[in-house]
């Protein structure tokens, strides 16, 4: 029986579930809480607690809050999951989750993307690839349907209490840009759409991949000349540490955005170059706070149901939205559990 937090606890140590790291998770959890946690000793398992929180459909932020906020005993985190799923998870991801965490144990680690890898019914083409390979970036169109964006998009507007018809209820004192509504069946649904996991699939050059429980966001059009439209400054969202491991990131356009509707942007083919130029800045300045425009971002524009991927390694960020409607999105990442993130974070 688990009955208090210790980093003792083992990840081949499993509780009512069945599942391999998840007391361990759960004890990492509350003793980070209490400022307990040796982050030294359990840097290498981000990976680790990352995926298999994916695997189980719940994300990362949801289980962190949850832990957070009522510091429950082991029994009560694996209620709470099961009570979260409709159900505890079936023996079959049971059995896919308690791999993946012997391989990732294991260090089983392999190098991506992987070359020459045959992908059944592939959907992006020779030249979607070849844009792929010199841009950084790529538009999977008609990845889900009109009606499953539709879906989507309305269950975001109902969970913000907003009237896509009605401007004035759009622009209230709480909501900004995130949308925290991670489990919803239309939101599920494009998650599993076979088109945008067959994308990830050829990127990655393997099939054996994890989707994540991720945010959408609203971003409202600009009022009274004062840019509300979200972080529309250009980022990453990945450690600047070299080398930077390949990784791929998505999002879902649920309606039609145009260039000057808060578009996605990035700084096409900056994959191929990002080393030599945080090689040439000074130690002393901080990547993050460089003139990003200055590189040259584009906005890449998509009707409802269509889907960008980038290569994390590109600045990218949403545009400032000066249309008459908001730009919204659901973003979506497919992922193998062995993918590189590096230990330290810059």
């Amino acid at each position: 029986m688990i009955t208090k937090p210790e980093l003792s606890i083992s990840s081949m140590k499993t509780g009512e579930l069945g599942l391999l790291h998840l007391p361990r998770y759960w004890s990492k959890r509350l003793l980070e809480i209490e400022g307990r946690l040796d982050q030294e000793k359990v840097r290498n398992e981000y990976g680790l607690d990352f995926t298999l929180m994916q695997g189980l459909g719940l994300g990362i932020v949801e289980p962190a809050e949850y832990l957070f906020h009522k510091r429950p005993s082991y029994a009560e985190f694996e209620q709470w999951i099961a009570q979260q799923l409709g159900g505890g998870p079936d023996r079959a991801l049971v059995q896919r989750l308690n791999k993946m965490v012997r391989c990732y144990l294991e260090q089983a680690h392999q190098s991506y993307p992987i070359e020459g890898k045959d992908i059944q019914e592939p959907v992006l083409s020779a030249d979607d690839l070849a844009c792929w390979r010199k841009n950084g970036y790529v538009v999977l169109r008609n990845a889900v349907s009109v009606k499953d964006c539709r879906e989507a998009e309305t269950a975001i507007w109902d969970f913000l209490g907003m009237d896509p018809q009605n401007p004035e209820s759009w622009y209230d004192d709480e909501h900004t840009f995130w949308v925290s509504l991670f489990q919803h069946p239309a939101l599920n649904k494009n998650r599993a759409s076979p088109r945008i996991r067959k994308a990830f699939e050829q990127l990655w050059g393997s099939d054996d991949l994890w989707v994540t429980v991720d945010r959408s966001s609203l971003n409202r059009p600009e009022r009274d000349g004062i840019d509300i439209s979200g972080p529309s400054r250009l980022h990453w969202d990945v450690s600047l540490a070299l080398p930077i491991p390949f990784g791929i990131q998505g999002l879902l356009y649920l309606s039609d955005t145009s260039a000057e509707q808060g578009a996605f942007r990035c700084v096409p083919g900056f994959h191929h170059r990002i080393d030599q130029w945080l090689e040439k800045l000074p130690p002393e300045q901080n990547p993050r706070e460089q003139d990003l425009e200055s590189l040259g971002p584009v906005p890449v524009t998509g009707s409802a149901g269509d889907f960008v991927l980038w290569h994390h390694a590109l600045p990218h960020g949403s545009g400032r939205n000066l249309a008459n409607y908001p730009r919204v999105v659901q973003y979506i990442k497919l992922f193998p559990h062995d993918y590189g993130i590096h230990p330290v974070w810059k």
